[in-house]
């Protein structure tokens, strides 16, 4: 039996509680946590860049690390005192790590050294969690505090979770293989820190990698458990019971203390042109009546984006993939109706862009894949 369930909503693995319907009109944090990739000026928890520059100290010595702070636009001082960076910095840096950091691995071994007192300002939800799996829940309700740079198709398969990442910011192929890497060995980590043991995954996919495939064998010893390269996208699975593992560790007393606050997101060009087409999905503004309603010329905007790392189309495109993948999981509503409501005159149209942006067509995206 197959349950799809939206990537904010763990809870109801272990419930009977329906998936609300999609409100087109919901307010942009909402949207954000249902669809936690973070892209150009969205903020990005600074937390991650401090562990990456330091493990790269470590491995790389001292001018690697500072080159890439400085790629960055970021000196060492300001990030040690920093809360959020912006989230094309923290990429940036990590397509940088993936190149100069040794493999095999690079990303599951620089991952392993995240521990839970890391998540600055989830300190304490994070010691309210009974189980991992409340654990997990609040760590996916929470990817300003936490950073995703993927959205994330959750289902049940045989009492098993099963998680693949979709690449909705169309990251490079091998920057995204050092990402994913990275998310489950810091989630691998951060787990065992909670539980006080192990937690086993049932198998790791990796997508399709071009001409040299890794070496299997230590990309298992340092996961164990059975990976697959070559597949049709990232994806792991982990057994329910192995997410009832009571959560044991607790935070220190300062730690408490520390609590992040979110600045302004009208601060951000990107929150604010999300907004807009998430007003009105089925007729996105041009270019060029976006550059007016935001007071810009349409060459400020373009340099604008592009100094964030993205486009206007980008970002439209990004908006379009996003809901029509949420709408495709709740199956409320057929292909055609999806296309005409993100604005395609023809659903071919639709098909053809969809398939583009996820490398599937929407009515084989839910298709499942076994190892």
């Amino acid at each position: 039996m197959v349950s799809w369930v939206t990537s904010n909503s763990m809870v109801t693995f272990f419930g009977s509680n329906a998936p609300a319907a999609p409100n087109p009109d919901r307010a942009l944090d909402d949207f954000i946590q249902q669809h936690p990739t973070l892209y150009g000026d969205l903020l990005y928890p600074a937390f991650d860049l401090r562990l990456l520059y330091d493990y790269l100290k470590v491995a790389c010595g001292d001018e690697v690390a500072n080159r890439v702070l400085s790629s960055v636009d970021m000196g060492a001082r300001e990030l040690a005192e920093r809360q959020f960076i912006l989230a094309w910095q923290m990429l940036r840096a990590m397509e940088l790590a993936a190149e100069v950091l040794p493999g095999p691995a690079a990303g599951i071994r620089f991952g392993a050294i995240f521990t839970p007192e890391d998540l600055e300002g989830l300190q304490g939800p994070l010691s309210h969690s009974r189980t991992l799996a409340e654990a997990y829940h609040i760590t996916r309700e929470n990817p300003n505090l936490t950073g995703s740079f993927t959205d994330n198709l959750e289902r049940v398969v045989d009492g098993a979770l099963v998680v693949r990442s979709i690449n909705i910011a169309q990251i490079e192929r091998h920057t995204l293989q050092f990402v994913f890497e990275q998310g489950v060995g810091s989630m691998l980590a951060i787990a065992q820190a909670l539980t006080g043991h192990p937690v086993r995954l049932n198998y790791v996919t990796f997508s399709a990698c071009g001409a040299e495939t890794p070496e299997v064998g230590a990309y298992e010893t340092l996961l164990g458990c059975p990976v697959r390269f070559e597949g049709e996208f990232f994806e792991w699975s982990i057994d329910l019971a192995e997410l009832e593992a009571p959560v044991l560790w607790r935070p220190s007393a300062s730690a408490l203390q520390q609590e992040q606050t979110l600045p302004d997101p009208d601060d951000s060009l990107v929150n604010r042109i999300l907004g807009l087409l998430l007003s009105n999905p089925e007729s996105p503004p041009t270019q060029e009546q976006l550059a007016e309603h935001l007071v810009l010329s349409q060459r400020t905007l373009r340099r604008r984006l592009s100094e964030l790392g993205t486009s206007y189309q980008r970002i439209l495109n990004q908006v379009r993939c996003q809901l029509a993948i949420e709408w495709l999981q709740r199956g409320e509503h057929d292909i055609e109706w999806i296309g005409e409501r993100l604005g395609f005159k023809d659903v071919s149209n639709f098909r053809h862009a969809f398939k583009r942006w996820v490398g599937k067509p929407p009515g084989a995206f839910l298709t499942e894949d076994q190892l």
